[in-house]
């Protein structure tokens, strides 16, 4: 019984404290401690602590391990760290660590943990993801803290966790690798999925390296491939203001994952040409609205989201499209008459039009930096060339907004076009020529043109003229005319020309003989008399077709056989009364093989024909459809020997039935029939 007791005593001290530390270690966790860095100088010791501690005071202890030093104290807060600074702990000797917890007249103890503390490092999680997606890869590049990042060797082992975005749910893929650099690709992804990915780090240069905690989940957008496309108007105040407005399309769910932005650059005040007076905007949004002169307008925008950006669309708003006002330059004049340069916010624009439209390939932009107005346009004028179109433009801002005061096109000095119109054709007929034309080209006209002039002249075949020319204006704005009052069958010269301020430009001519009004009548009974005869000849295939289809109908379209139906005898009897069949028998030769000498008188034996016709094997269907004055007769031979004519009587025993003789007593098993 004492060896009981003795035994039981001790072991219920033991389980008691294995009760006790484990309820212990149930709200408070032993310290971790390590460094950020493997040149860090500053020890970080953490712990976890349960909700119900959360007012608790903390306290870190120390001391060597497998030593009977006393604990020494690291430090005493209400945080569940404590950084540690390491002249005050032997790095390099294994040491045990604990944590105590107090909460009034309480307290709890974690259990003990031994570590060197210079073999212990944990990076901070990377910082700053970027991520760029190209066809299956996917390339992820991070930036650390800054008070770390000097301090980090560059390579690491790095592990990427990432699943399917639609599978949320599903089990992480994880890869783990060694990178040289803050980067690092996944390879063999499916380009049209979205997914999510956590990333962290640990290093590679010490003993026992902490894995560092995992970045935010990321949401992985698919890349932009299509460009942006931007629509706009323009709303023209008529006051040199307009109100330009962009908009643009939203790109589909898999690429604006997490957020699509924009990036918008415009040119909108011309007086500055530097880039850097570009406006550029960042938005969310899908429509951007500014005001601008009537001068053109030109930018670019691309969308980007979190793997990359779109190609940039370019942005092109002309300007106000202008024919009038015009104007030369001439020697003694200035123009324009509204540059007032003494405006800060002032300037004149101006450029060449040699394609002919409003977008230029140089702008000039003009400021009064040193003399007068007077000076700067002269100077101005020097550059120009003649003969070639300017277009002017005078800027500046009024009330914050920018306005165009005055535009015109210009020549410094005009000539004749250079080149006569393109494409000129002309339609005859018996009296008139239509004439069409292409226009002149505004690199080649050298000045404003006034009008277009066509004359034309009468001619006889050695190309002597017999009329005087005669010269008719066509408005610019015309690519077409009709000349008429001419004479038929005659033969006429036509020049075409454009007009400048200097005179006629280069001409075109054409020689057209016009058409002979007899011809054409002629022409029309032709035609009358070639559709006469088309239609008769229709008639005629058509009359031939009938005749032959009529012709041979009954090949073409054979009759469809009907079948024969036995009338039966109580069908017979019922219409026996309705109508009677009648037959004649006039005259009837039989010509029998065996002597064409003997008599052909048809002699009736009713009795002995009777007998043999009811005892015969006839159907009924053949022995009603004899009527009762034929159905017993039959023809005999008339000899010289009577008793030779009675047996002939019952050999040659025959019917007559429907235009046929039958042989009813015949040697042979089938009937012969001899028709009449």
């Amino acid at each position: 019984m004492e060896a009981k007791e003795h035994w039981f005593l001790p072991g219920f001290l033991v389980l008691a404290m294995v009760i006790a530390q484990g309820t212990t270690s149930k709200y408070l966790s032993s310290p971790q401690c390590y460094k950020k860095t493997e040149k860090a100088t500053t020890y970080t010791c953490e712990w976890m602590k349960s909700g119900s501690m959360q007012n608790a005071t903390y306290e870190l202890f120390y001391k060597r391990s497998n030593s009977a030093e006393k604990k020494k104290s690291l430090g005493k807060n209400q945080q569940s760290y404590i950084f540690v600074n390491d002249d005050k702990v032997l790095e390099k000797v294994p040491v045990d660590l604990w944590v105590v917890a107090y909460m009034g007249n309480q307290s709890c103890k974690s259990l003990n943990t031994s570590v060197r503390l210079n073999e212990s490092v944990k990076y901070e999680a990377p910082q700053t993801t970027s991520m760029s997606r190209s066809s299956s890869n996917l390339t992820l590049s991070w930036v650390n803290k800054e008070e770390v990042k000097n301090h980090m060797p560059e390579d690491v082992v790095l592990e990427v966790k990432f699943r399917r975005l639609e599978k949320t749910s599903g089990i992480w893929n994880t890869t783990e690798t060694e990178v040289k650099q803050a980067m690092v690709t996944l390879e063999n992804l499916q380009n049209q999925y979205m997914y999510q990915l956590q990333v962290r780090q640990k290093s590679k240069h010490v003993k026992r390296p902490l894995w560092s905690d995992w970045t935010p989940i990321l949401d992985v957008p698919t890349e932009i491939k299509n460009p942006t496309e931007v629509k706009w108007t323009v709303e023209d105040f008529n006051n040199g203001t307009r109100l330009l407005k962009l908009t643009w399309g939203t790109p589909p769910y898999p690429v604006s994952v997490g957020q699509v932005y924009y990036n918008l650059s415009l040119h909108i005040w011309p007086c500055q040409l530097k880039r850097k007076n570009h406006t550029n905007i960042t938005t969310t949004t899908t429509e951007f609205s500014v005001y601008v002169t009537y001068s053109a307008v030109s930018g670019y925008i691309f969308a980007f989201n979190k793997v990359g950006k779109s190609s940039q669309t370019h942005i092109l708003i002309p300007a106000k499209n202008l024919t009038y006002p015009r104007k030369s330059w001439p020697d003694d004049k200035l123009i324009p008459r509204k540059y007032t340069p003494r405006l800060k916010n002032s300037c004149l624009e101006w450029y060449k039009l040699t394609d002919g439209e409003t977008q230029p390939a140089k702008v000039n932009i003009s400021k009064v930096m040193n003399g007068t107005v007077e000076e700067t346009l002269k100077s101005i004028r020097q550059k120009m060339d003649d003969y070639v179109r300017y277009f002017y433009l005078v800027h500046k801002q009024t009330d914050g907004k920018p306005q165009t005061t005055e535009m015109r096109l210009m020549y410094k000095k005009e000539g004749a076009a250079s080149k006569a119109p393109e494409n000129f054709t002309v339609n005859v007929t018996t009296n008139s020529a239509m004439l069409h034309w292409k226009p002149i080209p505004v690199q080649d006209q050298q000045g404003f043109l006034t009008h277009y002039e066509v004359c034309y002249t009468r001619s006889q075949n050695d190309g002597t003229h017999i009329e005087i020319k005669k010269c008719h204006n066509i408005s610019t704005s015309k690519t077409e005319y009709l000349i008429q009052n001419l004479t038929p069958e005659c033969e006429y010269n036509i020049y075409l020309a454009g007009v400048t301020a200097a005179g006629s430009g280069r001409n075109i001519s054409i020689h057209i003989l016009t058409k002979s009004q007899h011809k054409s009548i002629t022409d029309m009974n032709r035609e009358g008399w070639m559709t006469a005869g088309i239609i008769v000849l229709i008639a005629i295939l058509i009359t031939i077709c009938l005749f032959i289809i009529k012709r041979h109908k009954s090949k073409i379209f054979p009759p469809i056989p009907r079948p024969m139906v036995a009338e039966s005898k109580n069908y017979r009897a019922s219409t026996q009364d309705m109508y009677e069949i009648k037959e004649e028998v006039h005259e009837l030769q039989l010509h029998d093989k065996r002597s064409p000498e003997e008599a052909t008188l048809l002699e009736v034996c009713e009795d002995v024909n009777e007998k043999s016709l009811g005892d015969s094997s006839t159907p009924d269907g053949v022995s009603d459809l004899l009527t009762s004055d034929f159905k017993g007769q039959v023809l005999s031979l008339d000899t010289a020997d009577p008793s030779q004519g009675e047996i002939d009587c019952e050999v040659t025993m025959l019917m007559y039935r429907n235009g046929l003789v039958f042989d009813m007593k015949a040697d042979s098993t089938e009937d012969v029939g001899t028709p009449l």
